[in-house]
This record gives structure tokens, C-alpha cells and sequence, in this order.
């Protein structure tokens, strides 16, 4: 796979849960890891209600990749991501305040599409930033 997929994965299904996109990226289930350990296999339908929904809590999300390393069939993108939360997450309440998160998503692919998707993200510093819990 080239590179181009790395900025239609973050630009296209995660900031607008594009359907089209995240079936021409990826299997139907594929396999959904995050922070934590918690594995899924999610279908099309399943992961996009998922990005949905965390697109209603953060807005206006713009990616930055700040690295991609690859490796036969493994890419590893390192990212950058603002937002404006809206509330929901966490039981938080929405202030429509500006956050900014970081994280590495580990990608394994199968031909030309993703068959599995590992995140690791800041999201306790996401939480820090709408609290101000440990200041």
C-alpha cells in the first residue's frame, strides 16, 4: 500500500466516518485494539457508529501525521490531533473547549487492505485538559 491511504484513514474515516473510504481501506470485520488491551472485531457498520459517536464529543478534528514508519505489511503512524469537545465523554461536560491529542496507531495489512488497527492514544491527557483534575 502507499502512503496516500495513511492521510484518507485519518482524513476521510476517522474525522468523517466515510463509509466508502473505510471500505475501500479496509476487510469487513477487521480487528479494532484500544488503550488498555480491549480487542474487537468490528464490522464496517459497527466501527463507523463507533467513530460517529466519537466525532459528536470532539469536532472540527484536524489530523497531523507526524511520522509513518513501514515495514512489509505493518505501518505505524505517529499522529497529532485537535479537536473541540462537545461533551459527552468521560461524564464531562461540554465547554466547547479546544484539546489536543497524540497517539500511534499500528496498522497490519492483508493485499491492499487493513486487516487489524492498534491505538494508543492520550486520551488521560485529553481527560487533564477538559479537568484540570492534577493541576
Amino acid at each position: 500500500m502507499d502512503e496516500k491511504w495513511v492521510l484518507q484513514w485519518f482524513n476521510d474515516v476517522w474525522s468523517n466516518a466515510n463509509s466508502t473510504r473505510l471500505q475501500a481501506l479496509a476487510t469487513d470485520p477487521f480487528h479494532f485494539h484500544v488503550p488498555g488491551g480491549k480487542s474487537y472485531l468490528l464490522s464496517h457498520t459497527e466501527y463507523l457508529n463507533f467513530i460517529t459517536v466519537w466525532g459528536q464529543r470532539f469536532r472540527d478534528v484536524t489530523f497531523r501525521i507526524i511520522d509513518t514508519v513501514s515495514d512489509d505489511n505493518k505501518t505505524v503512524v505517529v499522529y497529532q490531533c485537535h479537536a473541540l469537545y462537545c461533551g459527552g465523554w468521560a461524564k464531562i461536560p461540554a465547554k466547547k473547549q479546544k484539546v489536543m491529542m497524540t497517539g500511534m496507531a499500528y496498522f497490519k495489512h492483508q493485499g491492499d487492505k487493513i486487516v487489524d488497527c492498534r491505538l494508543e492514544d492520550s486520551s488521560f491527557d485529553v481527560y487533564q485538559q477538559l479537568t484540570r483534575r492534577l493541576e
